[in-house]
């Protein structure tokens, strides 16, 4: 249960699934917006939502280097982050992000700040040097930081259900980090569908055998 990447392949995924997600993002109305997503309870405004405020934390720990020795690295963050943050009852999780989402006047003000965000990402990650960071309560090597965000940023390019793909550099990196977690996907699978049924988006299909047990294995 465990995933090592190198900080440029870390960077490329990133930087690509930051890119993606805009482009998705902007493939949208307004209206089409409240719309749902995959995401159980959320509208796709709601993922966007809760990604601005990841990039507002991402920016804390992308400046937060650090000499320790890493803690967690790119696949064994998950357990950790269900640990702490998954389990019990989903619902006040799911309620208090509409709240957050109803504090914006319309649409288009979350995906303005979506916008500024990405600006200031892009830059950080490409200026991040190969040191630790520390977030979360967590030390990460860089290359393992920057990869579980172009995982989270995968998944929720695959909630918004846009016609913009999610960028293949992201989606492998998402479907490695499953792996490490669950054990080896079918072949035949695209990493789209592994991604999606490890993240729970689909349900969990049969003939899995052990490996149906740990999934879905992204918290």
């Amino acid at each position: 249960m465990s995933l090592t990447v190198g900080l440029e392949t870390g960077r490329t995924a990133c930087l690509d699934s930051v890119t993606g997600l805009v482009q998705a993002v902007e493939s949208f109305s307004e209206h089409d917006l409240l719309g749902p997503s995959r995401c159980h309870g959320w509208t796709r405004l709601d993922a966007v939502v809760h990604v601005v405020a990841g990039w507002q934390e991402m920016l804390a720990g992308l400046v937060c280097l650090v000499e320790e020795q890493p803690t967690v690295d790119a696949a064994s963050y998950w357990p950790e982050f269900a640990a702490a943050f998954g389990g019990g009852d989903p619902v006040p999780a799911l309620m208090a992000q509409r709240r957050r989402t109803a504090a914006y006047l319309r649409p288009a003000d979350a995906v303005e700040q979506l916008h500024e965000l990405a600006e200031s990402l892009r830059r950080g990650v490409a200026a991040l040097p190969d040191r630790a960071c520390a977030w979360q309560g967590h030390v990460f090597a860089a290359g393992d930081f920057l990869a579980i965000w172009a995982v989270e940023h995968a998944v929720h390019h695959l909630d918004l259900c846009s016609s913009v793909p999610a960028p293949a550099s992201a989606l492998a990196l998402t479907r490695a980090t499953v792996e490490a977690l669950a054990g080896p996907l079918p072949a035949d699978w695209s990493d789209e569908k592994a991604v999606l049924v490890g993240a729970g988006r689909v349900p969990v299909p049969d003939g899995l055998g052990e490996t149906a047990a740990r999934l879905p294995a992204l918290g």
